[in-house]
C-alpha cells in the first residue's frame, strides 16, 4: 500500500505529466471544447527574461516590444459559427502572453485595440505581464492599419463590433487555466482607450461575467454618431469653396488664445485649462481678415461649429470638442490640403458600400443610416445592461468596478460624449450617483490629449491608463527624440504603486474594497525626471490648490 506522502508526490508528478507548463504547441492542441468553435493554434514562441517579441506582416501593430518578463507568446485562431443564425461566421486570432509560472499571479488583463486596426495588439499586452497577468487580446477579424476602414464585410464588421473581444475572453480564459495545470483564472481584468474603450463597455453590456474590474479610457462608445460627426466636421472644412478652413497655423492661434483666456478662470495660471467647459471664451478677440495673426470670420465660423453640438432636425446627436482641445483637431483634417482617411471611408464602406461616395455626398441624412445600419453593432449604448455588472453578476459573482478617464484636451474624442455615457449610465441602471460611487467612478484629466501625451504645457497625464507606458517605450520610434524608459509598464518611478497607477488601483479596489478616491498623474521632463504630478479626482469633484508647490500633487486636494 502506497503512504500518504508517497502518494501526493505522485498524484504532483501525474499533474506534471499531464499539464507540463512547457512553451509549446502541443501544450495548447485540445484545450478547449466548446460547441460550434474551432480553436487551432498557429503559433507558440518561449520569449526569454528581458527578451523581445513582434509579429511580422502585422499592419495595425508592427512593433517590436522589447524587455519583457519570461513568458510564453500564443497565437490561435478562433473560428465559430454565429451567435445569431441571421450573422455570418466569425474568425478571428488571437493572441496571449502567458508569464513564467513564478510570475503569474493568478489574474488575467484583456486589452482592446485601437481605432479601426486589425492585427493583435501585442504592444498593449506588453505591459501586462510585468504585473504578472496572463494577458489577451485579439486581432478583430482582420489585419488593416488604423486609418482603413475598406475591409468591412459583414462578419469582420460583427467580429469588429463585439464577438472577436468576447471570444478572446472566453477562450483567453480557458487557455490560460489549461496551461496552468488547469487553474482557474482568479480574477479577470479589461484595460482599453478610444476603441479599446469602447470594445471593454461593449463587452460588459454583452457578458456582465467577462470582467471583475474594467479601465476604460476616452472611449469610442458611439460609433453610429462619432462617425457620422466626423464626416460632417470635414464637411465644414471643405465646403464654402474651402474658406472656412482652419489650417495648422490657425489651430495654433486658436490652441494659445484658449489658453490665455480659459486658464486663470478655472482658479489658476498653470497653463492647464481645468475647467474647459466653465471658460467664457470670446473668440471675436483673435477674429480679423489677416490670417498670419487671426482666425477669418469663416473659420471663426468653423471653429464654433466643431466647439458645438451635432444637431440633426433639433436633435443633438454628438458633443463637439472642449476648448483646449484645438492642437490635436489636425489628426482629422490632415495637412493644410487634404484630409484623413476617416473622412467619409465610414459613409463610404459601413453605410452605404459605395466606392464612389464622395464627401459632396454627404447630407445629415446620414445619421439615421448610422443609426439603422449599426454597423457590426459596434455602439455600446446598453447602458441598463451594467446593472448585472455592478449588482455582481460578474466573474464569481463579485460585483464588477469601473474606472472611467478621458482627457479634457481630447482632439479625437470629445470628453463630453464619456460624461453622457457616464450619466445615463447612472440613469439606466437605477441608481443614485452617490450610489453608483460604489462601482462606476469617472476621471476628467485636464490638459490630457486623446489616451496619452499632453497639449504642449506639459499638463500631468501619466497614470498607466491604458497603453500609456507603451507610448513612453516607443517614443523614439515615433520620432519625439526622448530615451525609452524603464520596463515599458506602469509609471516610472512608481511602478505598480496605486497611488500613481490605475491599473493597480483598481485591483486593489476590487480584491480589498479600496475605492479610488483619486490618481496622482504625472509629468515627466525630457530625461525623464519628474516635471509635475496632480490628483485626478472621481467626477464631478476636480482638483482644488490649497497651498505649497503649484507643482506637486501634496498641494492639491478633491473637492
Amino acid at each position: 500500500m502506497l503512504g500518504p506522502a508517497l502518494l501526493r508526490l505522485l498524484l504532483a508528478t501525474s499533474v506534471l505529466v499531464l499539464h507540463p507548463l512547457q512553451c509549446v504547441t502541443a501544450s495548447f492542441a485540445n484545450a478547449v471544447n466548446l460547441p460550434g468553435v474551432t480553436v487551432t493554434v498557429e503559433r507558440v514562441v518561449s520569449v526569454p527574461n528581458r527578451g523581445s517579441y513582434a509579429e511580422p506582416g502585422n499592419l495595425g501593430f508592427p512593433q517590436t516590444i522589447d524587455v519583457l518578463p519570461a513568458l510564453c507568446a500564443v497565437t490561435v485562431r478562433i473560428t465559430n459559427t454565429s451567435d445569431v443564425p441571421t450573422k455570418p461566421a466569425s474568425s478571428y486570432r488571437v493572441g496571449l502572453f502567458l508569464p513564467a509560472a513564478n510570475n503569474y499571479n493568478g489574474r488575467m488583463l484583456t486589452v482592446g485595440s485601437a481605432s479601426f486596426a486589425g492585427g493583435i495588439n501585442w504592444p498593449g499586452m506588453g505591459e501586462g505581464p510585468h504585473y504578472g497577468f496572463a494577458t489577451v487580446s485579439t486581432d478583430n477579424g482582420h489585419n488593416s492599419a488604423g486609418s482603413d476602414l475598406s475591409w468591412a464585410t459583414p462578419a469582420r464588421l460583427y467580429d469588429w463590433g463585439y464577438r472577436a473581444l468576447h471570444g478572446a475572453v472566453v477562450v483567453g480564459k480557458l487557455l490560460t487555466a489549461h496551461y496552468y495545470s488547469d487553474t482557474k483564472v482568479a480574477y479577470s481584468y479589461y484595460s482599453g482607450c478610444s476603441t479599446g474603450g469602447r470594445q471593454g463597455l461593449r463587452e460588459m453590456e454583452y457578458d456582465a461575467r467577462s470582467f471583475d474590474g474594467a479601465l476604460v479610457g476616452a472611449p469610442a462608445w458611439d460609433t453610429s454618431h462619432l462617425m457620422p460627426w466626423i464626416s460632417k466636421v470635414a464637411t465644414w472644412q471643405l465646403g464654402s469653396s474651402g474658406a472656412g478652413k482652419l489650417k495648422a497655423a490657425q489651430l495654433s492661434i486658436l490652441a494659445a488664445e484658449v489658453l490665455r483666456q480659459c486658464d486663470a478662470q478655472d482658479g489658476m495660471a498653470d497653463n492647464i485649462v481645468s475647467a474647459p467647459a466653465g471658460c467664457a471664451f470670446n473668440l471675436s478677440t483673435i477674429t480679423c481678415g489677416d490670417a498670419s495673426r487671426c482666425v477669418t470670420p469663416a473659420q471663426a465660423a468653423t471653429a464654433q461649429r466643431i466647439w458645438g453640438d451635432y444637431v440633426v432636425g433639433g436633435r443633438s446627436v454628438y458633443e463637439g470638442f472642449g476648448l483646449s482641445s484645438e492642437d490635436q483637431w489636425a489628426v482629422y483634417f490632415g495637412d493644410d490640403s487634404t484630409l484623413t482617411g476617416f473622412d467619409f471611408d465610414y459613409e463610404r464602406y459601413w453605410v452605404y458600400n459605395r466606392s464612389s461616395y464622395a464627401w459632396t455626398d454627404y447630407t445629415d441624412g446620414a445619421v439615421a443610416d448610422s443609426e439603422r445600419v449599426n454597423a457590426g453593432q459596434a455602439t455600446a449604448d446598453g447602458f441598463a445592461n451594467l446593472a448585472g455588472f455592478a449588482a455582481g453578476a460578474g466573474v464569481a459573482g463579485r460585483p464588477g468596478k469601473i474606472v472611467m478617464y478621458h482627457g479634457l484636451a481630447d482632439g479625437l474624442i470629445s470628453p463630453r460624449t464619456t460624461q453622457r455615457f457616464y450619466n445615463r449610465t447612472i440613469a439606466a441602471t437605477g441608481r443614485s450617483a452617490d450610489a453608483a460611487r460604489s462601482w462606476f467612478r469617472f476621471f476628467e484629466v485636464p490638459g490630457m490629449q486623446h489616451c496619452w501625451f499632453s497639449n504642449r504645457y506639459n499638463a500631468p497625464w501619466d497614470f498607466a491608463g491604458s497603453g500609456q507606458a507603451t507610448q513612453l517605450r516607443l517614443l523614439p520610434t515615433l520620432g519625439v527624440g526622448l530615451p525609452a524608459v524603464g520596463e515599458g509598464w506602469s509609471v516610472p518611478g512608481h511602478l505598480n504603486d496605486s497611488r500613481y497607477d490605475a491599473l493597480a488601483a483598481l485591483v486593489q479596489w476590487v480584491e480589498a474594497g479600496r475605492a479610488v478616491d483619486q490618481i496622482i498623474a504625472t509629468a515627466f521632463n525630457a530625461d525623464f525626471s519628474v516635471n509635475r504630478t496632480r490628483p485626478l479626482c472621481p467626477f464631478p469633484q476636480r482638483a482644488v490648490y490649497g497651498s505649497g508647490n503649484v507643482n506637486s500633487a501634496a498641494s492639491w486636494r478633491c473637492a
